[in-house]
This record gives structure tokens, C-alpha cells and sequence, in this order.
């Protein structure tokens, strides 16, 4: 597919399934919001499109800073062992977070409604999962071994595991 067919897509897909977005024609950029069912309240979404694959971005507003990027950055990578659509990323430099998934769309005719849906509601579904610890760790509340655990759903076991 080519990414005119690719954006056109998407857009088809967002706008059956209702939702609100703004279309950056120059940048051939989608931005829209999302509301979330964590202590992260919301986030940004921002769909990239390239040539034959198109990225999926959800940004939590919540960050961390220079005394908990060493916690979130545990937190981070356990919670992306054995993700198979996407992994968060943090970024060291600022303590961004965000959610990433990638479609790859070369060769196809067309772009499956399941797919599409699939690479936007992946972010959200791990952002509801891992987002009370993001904000528990980005406060300084807690650590990355309590975290997981709580939202993997082991609180019960020993932390020596």
C-alpha cells in the first residue's frame, strides 16, 4: 500500500468507530486525544505515516525525572517482556513516556479494520495496565518490583521471585 491509501485508511477506520481527531496534511500526521482508565487520566495519541508502515504513539503526560528515570526504566522493560504488539518507550534525555506500535503495510491491497483498530487500542489497553505505576514511580511512591506486580496481578507473591 501507499501511504495516501494507508492515511485514508485509518481515517475511514477513526472516523466509523467515531472518533475525534485533526488530520496534519503537511506532515501527514494524525493527533488526537484519549482518555484513560488509570491514575494517567489521558494521553495523546499520534499516528505517523510513512511510505509502506505507518506508528502509533500514545504519549502519557505523566514523565519522570532525573531521581526515578532508574525505577521507571525497570518498571518499563519488565512491562514490555513478553509484549507481542508494541513496547513503551522512555526516553532518558527528558523521562518521556509513550506507547509504540508499527504496521507494516508493504505489499498489501488493503489495511484490514481489525488491524488498524488493533494499533491504536494496544496503547491504551497497556497505558490502563501500567499506567498507575508509571504515576506511582514518576511521584517517587513506590518501586518497580511492587509496580509490576501489582499490574501483572502477582501482588501476592514474594519479591524474590
Amino acid at each position: 500500500m501507499e501511504r495516501e491509501q494507508i492515511v485514508d485508511a485509518v481515517r475511514d477506520w477513526l472516523e466509523k468507530d467515531d472518533w475525534r481527531y485533526e488530520y496534519i496534511a503537511d506532515k501527514q500526521l494524525i493527533k488526537m486525544g484519549i482518555n484513560l482508565n488509570s491514575k494517567i487520566k489521558n494521553g495523546n495519541i499520534f499516528i505517523d505515516f510513512k511510505d509502506d508502515c505507518y506508528l502509533v504513539y500514545l504519549y502519557s503526560p505523566v514523565s519522570g525525572d532525573k531521581d526515578n528515570l532508574e525505577e521507571l526504566n525497570k518498571y518499563l522493560t519488565m512491562a514490555n517482556y513478553g509484549l507481542i504488539n508494541g513496547n513503551f518507550e522512555l526516553d532518558l534525555r527528558d523521562g518521556e513516556i509513550r506507547y509504540k506500535s508499527y504496521v507494516n503495510c508493504d505489499g498489501l491491497d488493503s489495511l484490514p479494520d481489525q488491524v488498524i483498530k488493533d494499533s491504536i487500542y494496544v496503547g491504551c489497553v497497556m497505558m490502563d495496565r501500567y499506567g498507575n505505576g508509571i504515576a506511582a514511580l514518576a511521584m517517587g511512591f513506590s518501586d518497580a518490583d511492587t509496580e509490576i506486580k501489582k499490574a501483572e496481578g502477582h501482588e501476592d507473591e514474594d519479591s524474590d521471585d
